[in-house]
């Protein structure tokens, strides 16, 4: 019997020992906040020259090489809508939010608000860039989703200040104001859209989305900047939490 205990005891200690190094990778923390309320974007030092125009197919559509859209790719981050500071408004209010971007394996989360930013003071050097749209998304059961942009951030390797490195399970929480409104998507189906002015409150699903997707390269030499496609990374809250939004008053 003691030797059974014995291998019992071995065995438990090493799985203890392999568990250890494990839950410290994973243990979640906090690595910085960023207050976005009073951001503002700043515009570019050394913009890029007007883009030339895409050459045509015959059917007179531009040929663009690569594909941008419709290709996702695993995202390294996931999405929490922390809290919004009412549950009901008016159409067009500002509100208060937190969204917190967490890393679900090593990667690095842009944290400026401009592109001017990020770009090098000396106009010889080339360089790259990516944004992040970080949205909030209104569901409803009989109505197509609607949404509004919350803030978009930019970050650049040739910047390390405009991103945040993160490891796994460590995050950053954004804190920012936005304004209760949206403008409806075209190409959809009528019957599914949510007619603007709002005639009547509607009661709504809200989540964060994150999406990061191209790179855009600006060539020094040429002035002329373009667009790198990657399959997108994108992110969505869960749950959603409950919202109402009303008419707007009118006089």
């Amino acid at each position: 019997m003691m030797r059974v205990r014995g291998r019992r005891f071995v065995l438990l200690f090493c799985a203890v020992g392999f568990l250890l190094p494990a839950a410290q990778v994973a243990y979640p923390q906090k690595v910085a906040s960023y207050d976005y309320t009073d951001a503002k974007s700043s515009e570019r030092i050394h913009p890029p020259l007007p883009a030339s125009p895409p050459n045509l197919l015959p059917d007179g559509t531009p040929a663009v090489e690569g594909v941008c859209a419709g290709i996702l790719a695993n995202p390294p981050f996931a999405v929490t809508l922390l809290s919004l500071d009412r549950d009901s408004y008016v159409f067009g209010d500002e509100f208060s939010f937190i969204v917190r971007v967490g890393a679900l394996r090593p990667t690095r989360v842009p944290v400026s608000t401009s592109i001017a930013e990020i770009e090098p003071s000396d106009p010889k050097v080339s360089y790259e860039w990516r944004p992040m749209v970080v949205s909030l998304e209104l569901w409803s059961p009989n109505h197509y989703r609607v949404g509004m942009k919350l803030v978009q951030l930019y970050g650049s390797k040739e910047s390390p200040a405009s991103e945040v490195e993160l490891k796994a399970g460590e995050w950053v929480e954004l804190h920012g104001k936005a304004r209760m409104e949206w403008t409806n998507p075209g190409g959809m189906e009528e019957k599914w859209i949510l007619p603007l002015p709002l005639k009547h409150p509607q009661q709504f699903s809200a989540s964060a989305f994150i999406t990061r997707g191209q790179v855009y390269r600006f060539d020094a030499t040429t002035r002329q900047e373009t667009r790198v496609c990657h399959p997108a990374e994108e992110s969505s809250s869960y749950p959603p939490m409950s919202l109402r939004v009303i008419p707007k008053r009118t006089r």
